[in-house]
This record gives structure tokens, C-alpha cells and sequence, in this order.
């Protein structure tokens, strides 16, 4: 297994093209091998040109182009095979499980409400989400 580099970054939105170039751009140069970006402000179709310009996998969950969403940006090169994707409506997280380098992985990017609400947390530890293959 060999190193992989995992970045998060807070975009503050990602709408203006220019940005988003600028951003993924950032992220190529350093290296970024996992990117979990907080706060894109996309909606599903623009999410998917977010792919087309990372070149590969990108898991989201979208609210709409004025708040919210999140993203894992997974490099090309990197070798993961999804099994799993949860995300909910409100652009808070995505949660994704599957190999990495032949190893159970799961990775999620949150981007969590300002004040505590009890129940935002309790969806994330639902039963659904729960991946032990102990049990």
C-alpha cells in the first residue's frame, strides 16, 4: 500500500468557473489524492462538471446553488472500487465505502449545521451506515 494524500477545503462556493479551476487546479498541484470540499454551492448538474474537470470519481451531495454541498474527489490514479454511497437531500454529507488497495475503506465529508441538532447527527450513525463486517 503506498502513501495517499488527503486534503479537506472549505471552497466557500465553487459556482464561478474560473474558481473551481482554480481550486481543482490548487488541489492537482498538491497532490491531492482524496479532496473533501465543504460548501460547493452546486447543484447536481453542475456537480457532474466538477467530474468532468477532476477527471474521476466525485461523490456529492447538493442542496442548491446558494448553500450547502459537499464532494469527495478521488484522483484518477487512485485504486478505489465504490461498494456503497449514502447522501442526503440537504447538501450536509456524502459517506462512501469500498476497497482501497484491497482495503475495507469509508470516508465521509460532513458539513454539519451551525447549531446542534441531534437528529443531523443521529442519521449519520443510522443503521444503514453501519459497515462492521464483524457483526
Amino acid at each position: 500500500m503506498s502513501l495517499t494524500k488527503l486534503t479537506t477545503w472549505n471552497v466557500k462556493g465553487i459556482n464561478n468557473i474560473v474558481k473551481r479551476r482554480k481550486i481543482l487546479s490548487s488541489l492537482k498541484k498538491e497532490g491531492a489524492h482524496i479532496a473533501f470540499l465543504q460548501e460547493t454551492h452546486l447543484s447536481d448538474f453542475e456537480h457532474a462538471k466538477l467530474r468532468r474537470d477532476w477527471l474521476d470519481q466525485v461523490f456529492y451531495s447538493s442542496f442548491n446553488s446558494k448553500s450547502r454541498g459537499v464532494a469527495i474527489l478521488l484522483h484518477k490514479r487512485l485504486p478505489f472500487t465504490l461498494e456503497k454511497c449514502y447522501k442526503d437531500s440537504e447538501g450536509r454529507y456524502v459517506i462512501i465505502s469500498g476497497l482501497l488497495y484491497g482495503e475495507k475503506l469509508i470516508l465521509g465529508c460532513i458539513y454539519s449545521p451551525n447549531t446542534f441538532e441531534a437528529s443531523f447527527y443521529s442519521k449519520l450513525i443510522a443503521p444503514e451506515l453501519d459497515q462492521n463486517p464483524d457483526k
